[in-house]
């Protein structure tokens, strides 16, 4: 679970952060480019995890699409090792064009095998008891892969990157997911008791999350996937600018060790908060989670007005606001995903994997970068596209959309004891 989980959020971070930072420093700073990158291959991903999570559960098999599909994942992320940099002027609409074709084809494969057959493996092994725990630590794979990336081979694409660093950098990335499908194919298995389901057609299977008659017989599964659709469109709005944040806006240029700090204590502190969920239950914890993520996302903002005048206040707002933003998402994932999970009905766990998609990629990554684009052009107007700085006010919307999820939360909330009581009772009899 570990291995695949870390493997498979390296390359989306590659693909959600890296490939954003290729499109700004390479190609073009304009923000439409990042938008359409961004919108286009959560598009692509959502279809590829509706028809890749029908397929799970048609042939009642995960490990053959999450092997191979990480195999073939790792080449079309090498691919981006050919692709031109620094066009001029004329050209930089055909290669916006050319980046965000080849992020689709990227996303299409990546979420057969990890947001399709990966996520639905995670659901047959695990059980109520263990899902919020198990969900958080999947949550924290991301940090731990933007640790990965960012402290092994980060300097291969900052704003000194040559063409060659950013040829090694997606080389070294391809090879990961490659190697990973590989060992996959001698060490994983499918879990016991998962048989194939072909009780109705292709096009049935596909559409099933999204037909209005299953959305109206699983109320609470679709809003508990809102909680953390609010929480998604938050982080969206920033997170795809992020490096470029840090680097040019706050002008940290050794900003290795401040992020680094960030990471690590926003991922020890959302694995206590999960074991305290799964000891306590996660009634209570959806209130302050949300609150205490749209004040650190505030904290972050206050550290523009040192830019220049004082580093050490400057990074000790980032790094304070950082943790409290990072750490809540994390913890926000464990909160509604495990949630979802717990009412997914028996024998559906594939094809609930497609209005996740749509829930928690589709509409985030389209909706955060508008938000997102509408912020850098008003703050930005006048200024010529290679000179765009990207605002701290990012995070002000961000702590404001975030606010939206103490809505879902208090209906997930007001429902977490009476369904945790039933499916205690259900594992109890089956062990």
């Amino acid at each position: 679970m570990v291995l695949f989980g870390l493997i498979g959020q390296i390359a989306w971070v590659v693909e959600n952060m890296y490939f954003s930072r290729f499109m700004q420093n390479e190609i073009t700073r304009a923000p439409y480019a990042t938008t359409l990158l961004v919108a286009f291959s959560a598009a692509f991903a959502t279809l590829a995890t509706l028809i890749g999570g029908a397929l799970c559960d048609r042939t009642g098999k995960r490990k053959v699409f999450i092997c191979w599909g990480y195999i073939v994942w790792g080449f079309t992320i090498a691919a981006f090792s050919l692709v031109p940099m620094k066009p001029s002027a004329d050209k930089v609409l055909p290669m916006v064009i050319l980046v965000v074709a080849m992020d689709c084809i990227m996303s299409v494969i990546g979420s057969i095998s990890n947001d399709a057959a990966y996520n639905t493996w995670v659901t047959d092994v695990s059980n109520t008891a263990n899902r919020a725990r198990v969900d958080t630590v999947l949550a924290i794979m991301p940090l731990l892969a933007m640790a990965v990336v960012f402290g092994g081979f980060d300097s291969l694409t900052n704003a000194n990157a040559t063409v060659n660093d950013w040829q090694k950098f997606f080389v070294i990335m391809g090879v990961m997911p490659t190697l990973g499908g590989i060992i996959g194919l001698f060490v994983m298995k499918d879990a016991k008791g998962v048989y194939a389901n072909k009780d109705n057609t292709f096009v049935n299977d596909f559409i099933y999350s999204l037909k209005p008659k299953t959305i109206k017989e699983n109320k609470m599964l679709y809003v508990c996937l809102s909680g953390f659709t609010v929480a998604s469109v938050s982080y969206q709005v920033y997170i795809n600018y992020l490096f470029n944040i840090v680097e040019t806006t706050l002008k940290i240029k050794d900003y290795i060790i401040p992020v680094g700090i960030i990471m690590v204590l926003a991922a020890g502190i959302s694995v206590v908060v999960s074991v305290a969920m799964d000891k306590h239950g996660k009634r209570n914890f959806y209130y302050p989670t949300v609150i205490i993520g749209s004040l650190g996302c505030v904290v972050i903002y206050c550290s523009k007005f040192f830019i220049g005048k004082n580093e050490k206040a400057l990074l000790a707002l980032l790094i304070i606001g950082g943790v409290l933003a990072m750490g809540v998402n994390l913890v926000m994932s464990g909160l509604f995903t495990a949630s979802y999970r717990d009412y997914i009905p028996h024998g559906k766990e594939g094809l609930f994997q497609g209005c996740r998609i749509v829930m928690y990629v589709l509409i985030p990554m389209i909706f955060g970068p508008l938000f997102a684009q509408g912020v850098i052009n008003a703050m930005n107007k006048g200024v010529a596209d290679s000179d765009i700085v990207y605002p701290m006010e990012l995070f002000l919307v961000s702590a404001v959309v975030l606010l939206f999820c103490l809505i879902p939360s208090k209906i997930v909330r007001n429902a977490q004891d009476e369904k945790h009581r039933e499916l205690m009772s259900e594992l109890e009899e089956n062990i």
